[in-house]
């Protein structure tokens, strides 16, 4: 396939063509002389200008990257959950895959036996198959693991006899067992969209590359082939097939096929199976070229439309659109392809689509995709605090972004790979390993974890770019080595046929500091660029949508070279470059301070209009309900809150906590009183690991944004019981459902116990008079549930010696679908508690207790 430039031009046609081309997408560029540059770089210390304008001579700057078996990771922070990770996580996803729904490996067995009529999980099941097996290889490339590896090769036998049930390797299970042969990859009728063919066989290529790569083993690698040479036989221009990847994904995992194939000539005879790089690259091309081109589609959706990308040829798309981790897969292979191929329409489409993300449709912790009818971006500045979010879609923030760094070496898309991979990432798994989180909402009521998931796309997703972090930390270019991320570890590669290492040491991300010792090597020149992260800037890293509210909070990185002040290095690309012909035990430092920044976002962003939200480092923090009683939606920041930060090894696996003043707004009586407050945050990736509460990221700095806290709100809860899954915070919390039978509204419950005797109390905050109660019960029975309207109700008080009967003054109601309101004569107690006798057979619970 050809492209833009297979012609040799000048640097300086491809300068004025890039900014002919750039002049229309909306990104601001720069032209600077040499001169002007050097003059911009020694400003050693300046911020960063409003939108980053990236001078047209550093692009494109490739860098290469670096094995993960070069790297090894020794920190205090990523260590322990690497272990937690290739320990628990891995092997806890594998064996739910294998029985969920009748097992997701099932599926190859059935298609190696010729078996038809039934299919274990939705279409997409191989695609997940093959991105654990990718994310396990990865962790085995830096962590050797001869037990996981013999559990994936049972598991490669497996797709390896499916496989040869068609002799010329085609291999999609669901389509296989469900769908008429004639509607492989979703044509002649079939859809793609649904189907996943092509993202299946995508997913199998990435995995049999990641697995050669990790053991030397070839047999995935074969599949990969063979499956690859199927799908360049058949799709492609006139007259093969029309047919783009339903699902983003293969676009990469070809640009990685190319590159695997053109660097090892001999590959061939390993794998045993004919190979055609340059095929491989093409079809790349044509995934990406085809978008927004549907003559000669067969399938019955001919249009995938902006869910796909597939809205308009890729030249007029000018922002990123639709599914949120298909976007930003999308957005990543094409960067990828521009890496290999240097066509300017691919450069200037990567740029518009990270201009479209990070400047208007990125949320503060990394993640995309406020929307969840589609799992979709919305439309510029659209970014709800309680918006979708899914895991999957901030990985794909991450990918895009690596691939970007290694397409225009600037740190300024590390900024926003390591503010994905600290938030939106992070939480996607528990602390415990083994539960899990879809949706990473900023802001929520009762948010919990999950065992499984029945599209459970993010743990794999997950365990790759997790499985990928030795990758991330370091790049490489002749005469120079890239610290891009602040990971204790250590770094071996090649300078003019030397081999050298450096060793990292940080506390990061609880301290900025972090030493670089360089050993193997004896005066031997390079060029060690070290990020200045964004953060540490007067601006974020998005500075045109979040910034620091505060002046003071911009702060100066300094550099110490065997413990003297280094002061001439220069600021290239977002990173500080010291040139040096270095000698074995040179040591480097870098000092960042890291003050607690109040963020701001964008005027244009409604929903943080009058908020803020707590920063430190790369780290974003929320207050969660368990380390704030007072209440989460009743507390306002205060201009200078005066910030303590206390380090906790045991807390959350060990975490820096937050600690400041703030402002409590609460209603007293009918009266509305400011009380001053404490206010405790963590953060936000280790939140939802405690007892489910309310949570919030962005907080009120004007108290027209604050619900004021009313008595209940500002009790304190406890019950005689509450099943593990629900919470006894959700009482008083001030969240009412839509109905009685509303499941997915927080609640009390009493389950399993039937038909017994059961309490619901409220300690309040100091002794007060009482004479009004109203609750909403928990009834899921209407709904096949296992909970009812409770037989009788009753209210008692503590008045110091003994619980009290109250004296009613109307009827104790089990109405649903409202609040049952009852009036008794005032009583003055600090304790006040709800009495139930649940029906035979039946258990029961509440949503929300009211005072009056």
């Amino acid at each position: 396939m050809s492209s833009n430039n297979d012609q040799p031009i000048s640097r300086r046609e491809i300068l004025r063509r890039t900014a002919a081309t750039l002049a229309t997408t909306g990104v601001i560029v720069t032209v600077t002389s040499n001169v002007q540059a050097s003059a911009e770089n020694n400003v050693e210390h300046s911020p960063r200008n409003k939108l980053e304008r990236i001078s047209l001579l550093e692009m494109p700057h490739p860098l290469g990257p670096i094995g993960i078996d070069a790297v090894k990771i020794h920190s205090e922070f990523w260590s322990p959950k690497i272990q937690l990770w290739n320990e628990v996580t891995i092997n806890d996803c594998l064996t739910k895959f294998e029985n969920d729904r009748g097992g997701a490996f099932n599926n190859f067995d059935l298609v190696r036996d010729g078996k038809r009529g039934f299919h274990a999980g939705p279409p997409w099941y191989d695609g997940l198959i093959y991105e654990m097996i990718t994310a396990a290889a990865l962790f085995i490339s830096s962590h050797p693991n001869s037990l996981l590896e013999q559990r994936l090769d049972g598991y490669i036998t497996r797709i390896s006899a499916a496989q040869a049930a068609s002799p010329d390797g085609y291999l999609n299970t669901y389509t296989q067992t469900m769908l008429p042969a004639t509607e492989r990859w979703g044509m002649n009728g079939g859809n793609d969209l649904y189907q996943h063919d092509v993202y299946n066989a995508g997913m199998m290529i990435e995995a049999g590359i990641a697995y050669y790569r990790a053991s030397t083993k070839t047999a995935l690698l074969k599949c990969a082939i063979r499956m690859a040479n199927l799908m360049c036989e058949t799709i492609g221009p006139s007259p093969k097939a029309n047919v783009i990847p339903g699902h983003s994904g293969p676009e990469a995992a070809f640009v990685e096929l190319y590159h695997l194939y053109s660097n090892d000539p001999t590959l061939s005879v390993k794998v045993d199976v004919n190979a055609n790089p340059a095929a491989y690259l093409n079809l790349a091309q044509f995934f990406i070229d085809m978008r927004g081109h549907h003559a000669g589609r067969t399938g019955s959706v001919k249009d995938f439309g902006a869910y796909d990308q597939d809205q308009a040829p890729l030249k007029d798309q000018d922002s990123l659109e639709g599914h949120a981790v298909r976007a930003t897969l999308f957005a990543t292979g094409v960067t990828a392809a521009a890496h290999v191929t240097g066509r300017e329409d691919y450069r200037a489409a990567a740029l518009r689509f990270w201009h479209s993300l990070s400047f208007h449709k990125m949320y503060v912790s990394g993640g995309a995709g406020a929307i969840a009818k589609d799992e979709s971006l919305g439309p510029n500045y659209f970014l709800p605090n309680d918006g979708y979010l899914e895991t999957c879609a901030s990985v794909g923030v991450g990918f895009f972004n690596h691939a970007l760094n290694m397409l225009f070496g600037h740190a300024r898309f590390v900024d926003d790979l390591e503010r994905a991979l600290y938030n939106g990432v992070l939480g996607g798994v528990g602390l415990d390993g083994h539960t899990y989180y879809y949706q990473d909402p900023l802001r929520g009521n009762g948010l919990r974890r999950w065992e499984w998931h029945d599209c459970p796309c993010c743990p794999p997703m997950f365990l790759k770019i997790m499985g990928s972090l030795p990758h991330y930390i370091y790049a490489t270019e002749p005469g120079a080595l890239y610290v891009n991320l602040f990971i204790g570890s250590s770094v071996t590669f090649r300078i003019n046929e030397t081999t050298v290492k450096v060793v990292q040491e940080t506390k990061y991300p609880w301290d900025g500091s972090a030493t670089f010792t360089v050993s193997g090597t004896s005066r031997e020149a390079f060029s060690l660029y070290v990020r200045i992260p964004g953060w540490s800037l007067q601006t974020s890293a998005n500075d045109a949508l979040y910034y620091a509210e505060v002046d003071s909070c911009r702060v100066q990185t300094a550099f110490t070279l065997n413990d003297k002040p280094l002061v001439n290095w220069v600021n290239e690309r977002g990173y500080a470059r010291i040139d040096r012909t270095w000698d074995s035990g040179d040591k480097l430092e870098m000092h960042i301070p890291m003050p607690v920044r109040q963020v701001a976002a964008n005027v244009n962003v409604a929903a943080d209009t009058g908020r803020n939200a707590l920063c430190r480092g790369p780290l974003i923090y929320c207050i969660e309900s368990v380390d704030n009683p007072q209440g989460v939606n009743q507390l306002m920041l205060q201009k200078k809150g005066n910030w303590k930060v206390v380090h906790s090894a045991t807390t959350l696996n060990g975490i820096t906590f937050i600690h400041g003043e703030a402002t409590a707004i609460n209603e007293d009586n009918g009266r509305i009183v400011h009380q001053r407050a404490r206010l405790t945050a963590i953060p936000f990736y280790a939140s939802a690991n405690r007892a489910p509460g309310a949570m919030q990221v962005w907080l009120p700095t004007d108290s027209r944004n604050v619900t004021p806290a009313t008595l209940a709100e500002r009790c304190t809860p406890s019950s005689s019981y509450c099943w593990p899954l629900d919470s006894i915070l959700a009482i008083n919390s001030g969240s009412l459902p839509t109905r009685s039978d509303d499941t997915s509204a927080r609640r009390l419950s009493w389950w399993p116990h039937r038909g017994t005797e059961e309490w619901a109390e409220l300690k309040l905050p100091s002794p007060q008079s009482i004479h009004v109660l109203r609750v909403y019960w928990f009834a899921d029975r209407p709904v096949e549930g296992g909970c009812d309207l409770p037989l009788k109700w009753w209210i008692t008080y503590d008045d110091g010696d003994t619980w009290k009967d109250v004296r009613a003054l109307t009827a104790f109601t089990t109405l649903p679908d409202i609040l049952n309101e009852v009036s008794f004569e005032p009583v003055h107690t600090s304790r006040i508690r709800i009495n139930v006798n649940l029906k035979p057979n039946w258990s029961g619970g509440i949503f929300q207790i009211e005072l009056g």
